[in-house]
């Protein structure tokens, strides 16, 4: 928990909950994550000028944006036209939703079934991603989607697997979504069976991003295809996108 909380890991700027960069975190063979390369987040939509301005400032070059056509037609991102980074929409999980999501069950089995619909479905919606990332001179990238939990928490998933990071890091990242998600959740969606005083951002984690979940989906991503590495070959990212990923990971 210590490297997620790093205090440089989640950038505090008005008009988004959960922008945080996924730097600092050490990988199999004893090196880092870069800073200031990825950035994962929650939607921009709501960035005020000042929050924009400091992203520029931050070294921000490109933004996916990984919501479906609706979400970016209802909330538009800010960026969006813009003349100073560069603004790709690539809809990850589709308008039209898989076969098999949602799924049935509840807690961390329900969300990582989920996972895999999406990881296993949408191959070239999922390589495109990552060979944009990829592109020379894409970072520092951020990519987002409405939360910066689930499509985002794949995305975020693979490139910090690209870079050896171990896999209960991984899953530490991904869980600490709760921690900032909570006062949007609070504020915008309380839950009305319950005093949000009572409600932690322990409660919401396990309810909305257990690191369990993301455990199951990295284990189901080794059981079916070996693991990360050949996923990504897999679905048909380029070994020379492989390695300009890994090289812009990598301190």
């Amino acid at each position: 928990m210590t490297n997620t909380l790093h205090p440089k890991r989640h950038l505090n700027i008005e008009g988004a909950y959960n922008v945080r960069d996924i730097g600092g975190y050490p990988t199999h063979d004893g090196r880092r994550t870069r800073w200031k390369r990825f950035l994962r987040a929650d939607n921009l939509h709501r960035l005020s000028p000042a929050s924009q301005t400091f992203l520029i400032e931050y070294g921000l070059s490109t933004v996916i944006d990984l919501r479906q056509i609706r979400e970016t037609q209802e909330t538009p991102n800010v960026f969006a036209g813009s003349s100073d980074v560069v603004y790709r929409n690539h809809n990850m999980i589709g308008d039209t939703l898989p076969v098999g999501y949602p799924a049935e069950g509840e807690g961390a089995k329900r969300i990582s079934s989920n996972y895999r619909v999406f990881l296993d479905g949408r191959h070239p919606q999922i390589c495109q991603i990552l060979t944009t990332l990829a592109v020379p001179g894409a970072v520092p990238a951020v990519y987002h989607c409405a939360s910066g939990k689930d499509r985002t928490g794949l995305i975020s998933a693979l490139l910090l697997g690209l870079a050896g990071v171990p896999e209960d890091i991984i899953a530490a990242d991904y869980a600490l979504s709760a921690r900032y998600l909570i006062v949007r959740y609070l504020t915008e969606f309380p839950p009305p069976e319950q005093s949000a005083s009572d409600y932690t951002w322990e409660d919401y984690q396990a309810e909305f991003c257990p690191p369990e979940a993301m455990l199951m989906t990295l284990e189901h991503l080794t059981q079916r295809y070996g693991g990360i590495d050949e996923y990504v070959r897999s679905i048909g990212l380029a070994p020379d996108a492989i390695g300009r990923l890994r090289a812009e990971l990598l301190e």
